[in-house]
């Protein structure tokens, strides 16, 4: 009878315990998840107030609350370690381009060419596709969780005290790029490329270190930069694009449920990368028209001579690329021609 009261005492406590760990268990999984976003770009620009900041506010929705996303107050980390941030923990998300770590993303090259990019919304939706058919299985950014994938509008020349008219004026000209494909491409024609973010061109331009920028103009009105600059040459296409990232730290990913990453993942990937490059398109018209308001004649279309130049400088690259695709395990030429279909496709 003793035996059988201990057994029955025991039976409970198990019950009990069981119960206990189911509850603890329930209540773990309501429990709301902040993850920390490496706010190195101004928080006031409209690609973090339209774009990832209105993003950030969907991904609390879509999940009830449950994962919160919060900018920091200060950068976790420079843009040139944004990704590497989030692989080691320091950040759990990030967003920026890849040219800021030349060499480390070389498939991205692809769409950082000059003269494609007409309509950065629909190449941004075309580069999603891209990625995940080619890029991804390749084993690109395979120690993240990639949530978005998008091009920026593409660069002109902008220049502070001289016209870029005809290929010669480049000779000797001191130009912040943004891409290792601009440098290159630049130097053949008498360049001194410079390297250098976003947040130092305004250094760069006050104190003479430059005499301009590849840049959108979108980005020059954007960091009200544009006081420095008194000459443009529109490039048509793009003198480069940006390949830029939305990554987050795979641990962090996997802590949060099954079925709220599948509700996140439906509100970024394409939907969130067209997003991207829709915005970029909308506010480089608005920096065009500023700029063309303001210096009239001084905002000029690239010459056929200039083009012409710059054609034969950037197709040498182009070329190269391939073998640097088929070296990381990807068909080049049909990725390129499975980009240009992709966007083909939205006319």
């Amino acid at each position: 009878m003793k035996q059988r009261r201990t057994l029955g005492r025991g039976l409970v406590a198990a019950l009990c315990t069981s119960l206990t760990l189911s509850f603890s268990g329930a209540a773990s999984a309501e429990e709301s998840l902040t993850l920390r976003y490496n706010q190195w770009f101004p928080a006031t620009h409209w690609s973090q107030v339209d774009g990832l900041l209105d993003f950030f506010q969907q991904v609390e929705t879509v999940t009830e609350g449950r994962v919160k996303i919060q900018p920091s107050a200060k950068p976790l980390a420079p843009p040139t370690r944004n990704y590497q941030a989030v692989t080691s923990g320091i950040a759990d998300l990030a967003w920026g381009p890849h040219g800021y770590t030349p060499g480390a993303f070389p498939l991205t090259e692809m769409v950082e060419f000059p003269f494609d990019n007409k309509d950065a919304e629909k190449s941004s939706v075309a580069y999603w596709r891209v990625f995940k058919q080619y890029f991804e299985p390749a084993g690109m950014q395979n120690d993240v969780h990639t949530l978005a994938m998008h091009v920026t509008s593409g660069g002109n020349l902008h220049m502070k005290d001289k016209a870029i008219v005809k290929p010669e004026d480049l000779n000797g000209m001191k130009i912040r790029v943004q891409t290792p494909v601009v440098s290159n491409a630049l130097q053949e024609l008498g360049v001194a490329p410079i390297s250098g973010s976003l947040v130092e061109l305004r250094e760069f331009l006050s104190r003479g270190v430059i005499d301009g920028t590849a840049l959108s103009d979108e980005l020059l009105v954007g960091f009200k930069v544009d006081k420095y600059i008194n000459h443009v040459t529109h490039i048509p296409g793009g003198l480069y694009s940006n390949s830029a990232f939305l990554v987050v730290n795979k641990d962090k990913w996997m802590q949060i449920s099954e079925k709220d990453r599948a509700a996140i993942d439906r509100i970024a990937g394409e939907k969130l990368s067209a997003r991207m490059g829709r915005l970029w398109d909308e506010n480089d018209v608005k920096g065009r028209n500023y700029l063309t308001e303001r210096l009239a004649g001084e905002y000029r279309e690239a010459s056929p001579e200039l083009m012409n130049a710059l054609h034969k400088v950037f197709d040498p690259q182009r070329e190269q690329w391939f073998d640097v695709a088929k070296e990381n395990g990807v068909d080049g030429h049909a990725v390129m021609a499975f980009y240009k279909s992709e966007i083909e496709a939205q006319q």
